[in-house]
């Protein structure tokens, strides 16, 4: 049908009722409102039937459109290159309304049936992922989460807006690593709180009935049933610390209560094994373990009050060594008055406690100053015994008691005790100087040491300088005459012998000029003797005849002989001692007339040649009177110079090849058998030689007994002092014999 056919109908039907209304007579104003309506009808059914049409258009115009959209945000959502809210800028040739719109509807549906495979896709690995996410997160906190997730409903459907871009997916990985471990963390640190807990429980002793079920239940197997939210966890925290508080103060109190026992054990002597016997059997920190130890506690307690007298009078004790420790004064013991007091209580015993806690702490506080003090003092005490010992000449000749030997290296400690002092004395004066001043810069007020100031009597008791230091070495012996030199002279002797004791210096200090002392000691040759040594004599040997004794080898015999001995290797050997009282002579000379010295080379004078009694060698008390009448004026003239023998192949100085006075003392013993005086047998022959006697062994030791033949032991026989003998060959006695004044 065409408009032509509809045109021609409505022509036929118009002519049919011009005639249908003229028959019917209808007027014309009727008839042209008829026609009206019939046109109107026909107008309306058209244009009806194009508004559907165009509805129809519309529609599918619509539905292009939307397919279009979808398509578009489903591939914006998979590609991170697209920017998914511009989606409807993108130019696509595919994606575009053409007519007719049913073939592009078609086209636009295998489109969309494509995209929504791979939107689909990507969905179902992104909603793996959260569903594993959500199934973490849900023990956490509902805001952890910071990432935007897709919906995982059974009946809910992805919009095609949502990103699932792999930039997205990466994202979800990591906020799920993060989520996993924070999940880890939390149940790691639930399950650690709960077994401490259960543990607190267990050592404190908690009944069943005040511990939570729950937390026993599931603190193994299924922690996070506990709760793993942030309040969760403080609140086992909060469970946690009170009871690791009430442990804590349990232990304290433990602690106390068995510091406070062991120590009444101690004081009461209870034995080991009943200790560690109760120890062993209330250990933990429970109740039951605290009442026992109160119990102990109150026991020992009514123990101490029984014996109480006892304890305090060991704090007295400790209170005492503290004190003799500190130096103080009996003024400052004094101040503390509960020590002197005899009404026992447990306030004076805990009054002593505290006492000796604050001693015990100013003896730490001081107790580098106190150590040097100590020392300081134990040095001056062992200078001053040494110069009280050196005084009394007599020590060396005590026999030893009954059962005991004798002691015959007693002189070589005692010098070596004297060099370690000098040595040692200065270097801790000087430090304990500087302790004492800053100890006193930083507190303010003095070191005492038994109520005096400890830095006044190291200043009064500090030696003054030396001129200069003591030579090692010998020098060269002078050339100059020695008749400038003072001779030693007896009553010089004696007087320096009762002068009293050294001073406190143990560096000697140079003689006054205008003020000489009384014990100013005579110049030798050479002049480099010890200062705190008598003037050694010249040994026998340097004289005319001296060493033409059968009986006393030559001095290059005796270094071969001794090349060991302590002439060179003792710490002593550069000093020769005069040898002791009991080593003079023995016999007193006869009387004889004075001739003319034949020694004057040896620098000896006979110009004084008095009598003395026969006497027994061996009678000490005669031998003590004749000291004590001896005068004590007489002094020789000065001596002449002599020339001394060329020394050895080793060159020693004669300070060091005399023979210490310490061998004499140490092989002379008052129970030893009396022995010959060797030189007896020279002197006889020097007579017999000048008389032209002919001198036999019987004559010779006629004084001796011949069961005392053997060599005397007290004189080295190579190096025997200055003798003055007549022209006889008889020695004749002065009062310049052999003294010990050496002190020491």
């Amino acid at each position: 049908m065409d408009t032509s056919y509809l045109a021609q109908q409505v022509n036929t039907i118009i002519g049919q009722l011009h005639g249908l209304f003229d028959e019917i007579g209808v007027s014309n104003h009727d008839r042209d409102s008829r026609e009206e309506e019939l046109f109107a009808a026909l107008s309306e059914a058209l244009h009806n039937q194009v508004r559907l049409v165009t509805a129809e258009k519309n529609e599918m115009v619509e539905e292009a459109q939307r397919m279009i959209t979808t398509i578009k945000q489903m591939e914006a959502s998979l590609d991170d290159n697209k920017n998914r809210h511009d989606y409807q800028a993108v130019a696509d040739e595919d994606l575009k309304i053409t007519y007719p719109l049913t073939r592009c509807l078609q086209a636009l549906k295998e489109k969309h049936i494509q995209v929504s495979r791979l939107h689909r896709e990507r969905f179902e690995q992104v909603k793996k992922l959260v569903q594993a996410l959500e199934s973490y997160s849900l023990h956490l906190e509902p805001s952890f989460v910071k990432l935007a997730l897709p919906p995982t409903g059974p009946n809910q459907s992805i919009p095609p807006t949502f990103d699932l871009s792999p930039s997205y997916v990466d994202k979800l990985d990591a906020e799920f690593t993060r989520v996993y471990e924070e999940y880890t963390r939390r149940v790691a640190t639930v399950k650690a709180i709960a077994e401490n807990i259960i543990q607190l429980w267990a050592e404190l002793g908690t009944p069943q009935a005040q511990t939570d079920g729950a937390i026993v239940k599931y603190y193994r197997d299924a922690p996070e049933q506990l709760g793993l939210h942030e309040e969760d966890i403080t609140r086992l925290r909060s469970k946690r610390d009170k009871l690791s508080d009430e442990k804590k103060n349990r232990e304290r109190r433990l602690k106390d209560l068995k510091n406070a026992v062991e120590a009444l054990w101690e004081k009461l002597g209870v034995e080991e094994q009943e200790r560690k016997a109760f120890l062993n059997s209330n250990r933990g920190c429970g109740i039951r373990q605290i009442n026992e130890f109160e119990d102990e506690l109150g026991r020992l307690n009514e123990l101490k009050r029984q014996n109480l007298h006892l304890f305090v009078e060991d704090a007295r004790f400790k209170l005492q060594e503290l004190w003799d420790a500190l130096y103080l004064s009996e003024d400052e013991m004094l101040e503390f008055t509960p020590a002197f007091s005899d009404v026992y209580s447990d306030a004076l015993l805990e009054a002593h406690e505290r006492e000796i806690a604050r001693l015990e702490v100013l003896k730490e506080q001081r107790a580098p100053t106190l150590a040097l003090v100590e020392k300081h003092r134990s040095l001056v005490h062992e200078r001053d015994e040494l110069a009280a010992s050196s005084q009394d000449a007599s020590r060396l000749m005590m026999r030893g008691q009954k059962g005991e030997k004798r002691d015959p290296g007693k002189l070589l400690r005692e010098e070596k005790m004297r060099k370690r002092i000098a040595k040692e004395l200065p270097k801790v004066t000087a430090e304990l100087r500087k302790a004492l001043e800053k100890w006193e810069d930083e507190y303010g007020r003095p070191f005492m040491v038994h109520g005096e100031r400890y830095l006044d009597f190291i200043e009064v008791d500090e030696p003054k300088p030396a001129p200069g230091g003591r030579s090692k070495t010998p020098a060269p012996t002078p050339t100059t005459a020695n008749t400038s030199a003072t001779s030693l002279s007896r009553a010089r002797s004696v007087g320096s012998l009762k002068s009293g004791p050294r001073g406190a210096a143990k560096t000697p200090t140079a003689p006054s000029a205008n003020k000489p002392s009384l014990t100013a000691r005579p110049t030798t040759a050479n002049n480099k003797g010890s200062p705190t040594r008598l003037p050694a004599r010249a040994p026998l040997s340097n004289l005319k005849h001296g060493n033409n004794s059968p009986e006393r080898p030559r001095a290059d015999s005796m270094m071969e002989l001794r090349p060991s001995s302590r002439l060179e290797t003792g710490s002593v050997r550069q000093v020769m001692r005069a040898p002791p009282p009991k080593m003079r002579d023995l016999m007193p000379p006869p009387e004889l007339e004075t001739p003319v010295n034949h020694y004057r080379s040896a620098g000896l004078s006979s110009s004084i040649v008095r009598q003395v009694e026969p006497e027994d060698v061996y009678d000490d008390h005669r031998y003590s009177s004749q000291e004590n009448s001896r005068p004590l004026s007489r002094e020789y003239p000065p001596a002449r110079s002599y020339h001394q023998a060329p020394p050895a192949v080793r060159q020693i100085s004669n300070t060091s090849t005399v023979v210490s006075g310490s061998e004499n003392w140490e092989t002379y013993d008052d129970n030893s058998e009396p022995e010959v005086d060797a030189s007896d047998t020279y002197y006889a022959k020097v007579r017999a030689a000048r008389t032209g006697q002919r001198i036999t062994p019987e004559a010779s030791y006629g004084r001796s007994h011949p069961a005392q033949m053997k060599r005397q032991r007290g004189f080295p026989p190579a190096h025997a002092g200055h003798v003055m003998m007549d022209h006889e060959g008889n020695r004749i006695a002065s009062g310049s014999e052999w003294t010990d004044e050496d002190p020491y």
